[in-house]
C-alpha cells in the first residue's frame, strides 16, 4: 500500500472554472506552471513564468508551492547551488489525473449526499446533448457487457 498522501477536495466553488473550482486562483496558477515546466522547478522558475501574467512577491509564490505540498499536490527535494540550498519541486499527479480524481471526488461526494436527486440530474444534463446521450449509452452497454448482463 502506498503511503503517499492522496489530495482530497475540501472545497467546490460553483462559480470557478477549471482548476479554480477545487483551488485557489493563485494554486490553479502554481500548478499549471509546474505542469507545464515538464520537469522538476524552482520557486525561482515559477516565479518568473507568473511574473509575466501578474505582479506577484516571490515569497507568495514560495508559500504557495509549500501550501501545494502540504496538501499533497507537489513532492519537492533539497538540492544544492550556488546560492545555498534550496527546493525543487514536481507534480504527484499528472493534470488529466488531477482533474480526474477532482471530478471523482465531486461526483461521489453529490452521489452519497444527493444520491437519487444528483443522479437525475446528471441524466437530464446529459440527455439534452446527442452525442453525450451516445457516449452514455455506450459506456453503459460496455458496463453491462463486463458484468454479464
Amino acid at each position: 500500500m502506498s503511503t503517499e498522501k492522496r489530495y482530497r477536495i475540501t472545497r467546490y466553488n460553483v462559480e470557478g472554472e477549471q482548476l479554480e473550482t477545487v483551488l485557489g486562483p493563485l494554486e490553479a496558477d502554481v500548478i499549471e506552471a509546474v505542469w507545464a515546466s515538464k520537469k522538476p522547478v524552482t520557486v525561482r522558475e515559477v516565479y518568473e513564468t507568473l511574473k509575466k501574467k501578474t505582479k506577484i512577491a516571490y515569497t507568495t509564490v514560495m508559500s504557495t508551492m509549500n501550501r501545494l505540498y502540504e496538501k499533497g499536490l507537489l513532492d519537492r527535494r533539497i538540492e544544492r547551488g550556488k546560492g545555498g540550498l534550496y527546493y525543487v519541486y514536481w507534480p504527484k499527479l499528472g493534470k488529466e489525473n488531477f482533474k480526474k480524481s477532482a471530478v471523482r471526488q465531486v461526483v461521489d461526494s453529490l452521489l452519497k449526499n444527493f444520491g437519487e436527486i444528483a443522479t437525475s440530474c446528471f441524466i437530464e444534463e446529459i440527455a439534452s446533448n446527442e452525442e453525450e446521450l451516445k457516449a452514455l449509452r455506450e459506456q453503459l452497454e460496455k458496463i453491462l457487457k463486463e458484468k454479464g448482463r
